[in-house]
């Protein structure tokens, strides 16, 4: 296809002010380059001239895309995406005075789209640099809920097993797109990499045990997505995840700072090796999101909390451990979370930690969860308030926080948990810690202000060296108490 005579010549002199300051060889023998594309101005679609120049980078082995200061107006095309950034390509801007964004007048569309996309449904793009740019979806105004961002979305069944690596998007302004950043494949039906799998075949699957496995096969574990980076990032406003990496192993979430989304960071379909840290989270429905098979996640030095006036989810939590609506087994496990900030003052229910196995799921686990020298300023709700007879608490640890609620619990025959150990926190709630759960350690934990009631329910707990404003009560069975002492008055 044959550029407009502007595009070209546009093109052209860029191209020859870029060859002058040719780059060293490449391991391919090519040469790399940048080429520098100024801003047509709101009065003229981008579109060509962004992929003709995207298109150009890559097809000398890569290098640096240059966008100058102005608008790049995108069209929303017929297919999934406006802009494919493919393998190789940096796209860098000129700070917030490179505005990329979906024109405000296309008309509205329920179909989820991409204006700029990492690689295409079927190609995946590698070694890509999303920098130094703001980006507006227009989400809410002509998306029908489906403007993406920076995204990567393996789609059609010949790209189950590619992934797109090695992908950083920093420094940037994301405004009003369904999800600003992320990685995925299918979420329409659940697949064991290979194919996909119907709903009626994932619940045969379910019920004979092949579900448990479905995360962790050689072929889709080796298919993930590998080195996402999403860093130092202002995000407003996303009518879904602000970040979500799923099928990820290793992958960083950092230093953004996260305003009026409906959910912060996620992940998601088995994600594997990723930190989630020191953003600042500020949601309308959930802050952190731990979820379907994810494992051996870090979340470390976030402050997390509801959005101020926004509308707010009554049940919204600061930390979610979650499944999916499939019809799987699955487990959420080794999750490290420490030196957080969680503060949930704002919706009714005051939730900081919540765990919830949804009605579609046929079992979850959640275990080897540690939970350190964090700040929960709400309640922590140990229990499973959706579908408790599919859910698993177990070797879960809560040590060393400062809590200001209470550890919101059932009995075990409601919501299965064991192994739970709660010790060495500072528990400031102003009543007694009702207590219904059997086989927990509760140890070396001050209540500054109540104490511990363990009621009928509770069974087999060993309870020792706590201190507390009044004696604890035991009102249960075959519990152990133990060197527990009474906080003397002030003086």
């Amino acid at each position: 296809m044959r550029l407009p005579i502007a595009i070209a010549a546009l093109l052209s002199l860029a191209f020859g002010l870029a060859a002058k300051a040719q780059g060293p060889q490449t391991p391919a023998g090519l040469v790399a380059f940048g080429l520098e594309v100024p801003a047509p101005g709101p009065g003229a679609y981008a579109d060509d001239l962004l992929q003709a120049a995207i298109d150009k980078v890559a097809a000398a082995g890569g290098g640096v895309v240059t966008l100058g200061a102005g608008d790049f107006k995108l069209s929303r095309k017929a297919g999934d995406e406006t802009v494919i950034i493919k393998s190789n390509i940096t796209l860098r801007g000129q700070g917030y005075a490179t505005h990329l964004y979906l024109d405000p007048k296309t008309p509205p569309n329920e179909l989820r789209y991409f204006p700029i996309r990492i690689g295409s449904a079927k190609v995946p793009a590698n070694n890509v640099v999303v920098e130094n740019l703001r980006y507006t979806g227009n989400d809410k105004a002509i998306g029908g809920g489906s403007v993406m961002g920076f995204n990567a979305r393996l789609d059609e069944p010949e790209s189950m097993l590619l992934s797109c690596d090695n992908v950083t998007i920093r420094n940037c302004w994301i405004y009003d797109a369904k999800q600003a950043a992320g990685c995925t494949k299918p979420a329409a039906s659940m697949y064991l990499a290979k194919y996909v799998i119907p709903a009626k075949e994932a619940e045969a699957a379910s019920q004979t045990g092949v579900g448990a496995d479905a995360y962790f096969t050689a072929e889709r574990m080796a298919s993930q997505f590998k080195n996402w980076q999403v860093h130092h990032n202002f995000i407003d406003t996303c009518g879904n995840k602000a970040v979500e990496l799923a099928e990820c192993n290793g992958g960083l979430i950092a230093d953004n700072y996260i305003t009026n989304c409906e959910d912060g960071p996620q992940v998601i379909f088995g994600s594997r090796n990723v930190r989630i840290c020191d953003n600042h989270v500020f949601f309308l429905r959930t802050g952190i999101n731990i979820t379907e098979g994810s494992h051996h996640i870090t979340v470390s030095g976030n402050t997390v909390e509801p959005a101020a006036g926004g509308k707010l989810n009554r049940w919204g939590a600061c930390l979610v451990f979650r499944t999916e609506p499939l019809p799987l087994v699955t487990k959420v496990s080794h999750i490290s979370v420490t030196g957080n900030v969680f503060r949930n003052q704002a919706t009714d229910e005051k939730i900081t930690l919540r765990f919830e196995t949804r009605p579609e799921s046929k079992g979850c686990t959640y275990e080897a969860i540690t939970l350190t020298g964090n700040v929960f300023d709400g309640d922590l709700q140990f229990y499973d308030r959706r579908n408790p007879a599919m859910t698993t608490l177990q070797d879960i640890v809560l040590a060393d926080n400062i809590c200001e609620g209470k550890v919101l619990n059932v009995p075990t025959k409601e919501t299965r948990s064991r192994r739970i150990t709660v010790r060495g926190n500072v528990f400031r709630h102003a009543s007694e810690q009702p207590f219904s759960g059997s086989s927990w350690i509760w140890a070396e934990n001050t209540f500054t202000a109540g104490s511990l009631l363990l009621d009928a329910n509770a069974t087999a707990n060993l309870i020792r060296n706590n201190v507390t404003v009044s004696p604890i009560r035991d009102e249960g069975s075959s519990n152990k108490l133990s060197g527990n002492e009474v906080l003397p008055h002030d003086p």
